[in-house]
């Protein structure tokens, strides 16, 4: 059984501003996002705003593939990531979820960026912030 939760997101941040003024800038649909003050998933209330482009591929070890998959949608949309970063004082963080086995018999993930999204990153000054959570696939197996 694979246990690949692991994804990738970008994202924009910020106090409280209307999602909806980001997609039509951007000309893409988010895969989510909320407003300060409406409720959460996991929380009562959204403590800041957020437009979110969060990675499709089922990927288990090449994490870059995942990347490269957010950012090849983004990156023509500099100046207009720019823009809308100055004219509604926000934030952006490319998020990275990965799930390791500590299983011994798998292989494990791999994460490098390559020139063009490092590019990417620096020209929209964005942030990245990596998350890393452990599981075992022998667990599961031990039924078998």
């Amino acid at each position: 059984m694979n246990h690949s939760n692991s994804y990738v997101y970008f994202a924009f941040k910020g106090d409280n501003f209307d999602p909806n003024d980001v997609t039509r800038e951007l000309g893409l649909e988010p895969s989510d996002s909320w407003r300060t003050g409406e409720p959460g998933k996991y929380i009562q209330q959204q403590k800041y705003s957020c437009w979110m482009l969060k990675s499709t591929a089922d990927e288990l070890l090449d994490i870059d593939k995942l990347v490269n998959e957010v950012v090849s949608q983004l990156s023509a949309k500099i100046e207009h990531i720019n823009n809308l970063k100055q004219r509604l004082n926000l934030n952006t963080v490319l998020e990275i979820i990965m799930y390791i086995d500590i299983n011994e018999e798998q292989s494990t993930p791999y994460l490098g960026h390559n020139s063009e999204v490092i590019n990417f990153l620096h020209h929209t000054r964005t942030i990245t912030d990596v998350d890393i959570y452990r599981y075992s696939s022998k667990k599961s197996k031990s039924n078998e």
